[in-house]
């Protein structure tokens, strides 16, 4: 395979596989892994892709808002493996504050077994959700991002700042190796700080290519929330 065709067949790899190993890179186009670290370097130099701990994931622009249609299904079966993981957080009549991202998302078909919770999101489409399991739910309103589909502006803040929740339950686009949860959305990472001022405990949930890497907006330290529940790292 010639190095052009072998960085296009690496680019469709990571368009629906999120974040991959050098060493499945390597093994899915049967070349060596010093082969696929030249690829990922000329690819990274290209802004096509950048590099993670021990792979690579598609480059994407630092504040641009990744549409959720294309986030729910990137990473999914590791977004339910944590989503089953982090429910054990969550007690019989608790207040909980879920954000607007696809990984909380997952976390919904898990509360059926509960009959006395309440949840309050910015996310439309997890109020929707939680509807129909009958879950008590109220949503922020406010300026809907057309693409990540959450509220956000002084209209969803104000209404988070007049709540006292239990827990919150949130992700965000990054972890760096210091600590630092971050985001490109500057007005979610606004909601997340008063989620996690409002809240006696706060969970963030990430997965895999959301490690090692770090985003534009800062929304706290690792030491400022309860858990960070992740995959373990092989």
């Amino acid at each position: 395979m010639y190095t052009i065709e072998r960085q296009k067949e690496i680019l469709s790899i990571l368009e629906t596989n999120s974040n991959v190993s050098v060493h499945k890179l390597a093994k899915l186009l049967f070349t060596s892994e010093s082969t696929i670290r030249r690829d990922l370097t000329e690819l990274e130099r290209q802004g096509k892709v950048r590099r993670t701990f021990g792979g690579a994931v598609l480059s994407e622009d630092q504040t641009k808002e990744v549409p959720l249609t294309l986030r729910q299904n990137r990473n999914l079966k590791e977004k339910r493996e944590l989503a089953a993981k982090a429910i054990s957080k969550i007690r019989e009549g608790s207040i909980l504050f879920f954000d607007a991202s696809s990984t909380i998302l997952q976390l919904v078909p898990h509360l059926s077994k509960f009959r006395n919770i309440t949840v309050i999101t910015n996310g439309p489409v997890t109020s929707m959700e939680l509807a129909k399991l009958q879950i008590q739910t109220y949503c922020t309103g406010g300026k809907l991002l057309p693409d990540s589909l959450a509220y956000v502006g002084a209209d969803a803040e104000n209404f988070l700042r007049n709540i006292n929740a239990d827990a919150m339950f949130a992700s965000c686009r990054g972890l760096s190796d210091d600590g630092l949860l971050t985001d490109s959305s500057l007005e979610e990472s606004h909601i997340r700080k008063i989620m996690i001022q409002q809240s006696k405990k706060q969970y963030f949930i990430l997965d895999s290519e959301k490690l090692h890497t770090t985003y534009f907006y800062t929304i706290a330290k690792s030491d400022q929330v309860t858990e960070i529940i992740t995959p373990t790292e092989e």
